[in-house]
């Protein structure tokens, strides 16, 4: 999992029970030995529950991948908060690797992939982890979109700043993601709403005709 500087405010002890490791009969992906070695990891993890942490790693080169299973499921539910002030950007964020964060306002959709990781952190740490994309987008692109994308980075510090209001919505077809602080919209989702939650990366609407901007840089559910 990945935190910001204002952590998950519980209890550091999240194991469970002792680990136990299992040799995978599968070549390494690095240097092809099958000395793969499996350690699985029973956790309990503030704000999402009973989860399983895999880590792998290779007993020849050592080449590690970890991935979290959250193995709770309680229901499609959707968070939205409206952010008007300074103050609203410190509201807790909590995305499962099942979990989507939109802002409409920028058209901005942060969506759940085959590497989708979990992490918790704020409203600020979102709208800092948008910022990085654009900006990577920006260092590359053409006359056009290094405008549009300037234009939506300065929009994203306005945000930060608390001087340009939007929503930010967090959408899970498990109920593992949240929003947590004040005057927060929670919504339990039908099955053909949960089912219309896209898998990708992260997709920006930047356009001409949209909000923000023209990236799609994952699949989508079809």
């Amino acid at each position: 999992m990945d935190g910001t500087r204002d952590g998950n405010g519980g209890d550091p002890s999240v194991i469970d029970s002792s680990p136990v490791e299992v040799l995978v009969e599968l070549p390494c992906i690095a240097c092809g030995e099958r000395k793969m070695i499996n350690t699985l990891t029973s956790l309990t993890l503030p704000y999402i529950g009973r989860a399983m942490q895999t880590t792998y790693v290779c007993g020849s080169c050592g080449f590690k991948h970890s991935d979290l299973i959250i193995l709770e499921n309680k229901g499609p539910t959707r968070f939205e908060l409206s952010v008007e002030s300074a103050r609203a950007l410190d509201s807790k964020i909590v995305r499962s690797n099942s979990g989507t964060i939109r802002i409409p306002e920028i058209g901005t959709n942060i969506e759940p992939g085959t590497a989708s990781e979990c992490f918790i952190t704020n409203v600020e740490g979102v709208l800092n982890r948008i910022s990085d994309v654009v900006s990577l987008v920006k260092m590359d692109a053409e006359q056009d979109v290094y405008e549009r994308c300037e234009r939506l980075l300065e929009r994203i510090d306005r945000m930060k700043e608390g001087n340009e209001p939007f929503h930010l919505v967090v959408e899970d077809p498990y109920g593992n993601s949240a929003i947590i602080g004040k005057d927060v919209s929670v919504t339990e989702l039908d099955e053909n709403q949960a089912r219309l939650l896209q898998t990708g990366e992260t997709t920006f609407n930047i356009s001409s005709g949209g909000p923000g901007g023209f990236m799609n840089t994952g699949p989508k559910r079809q």
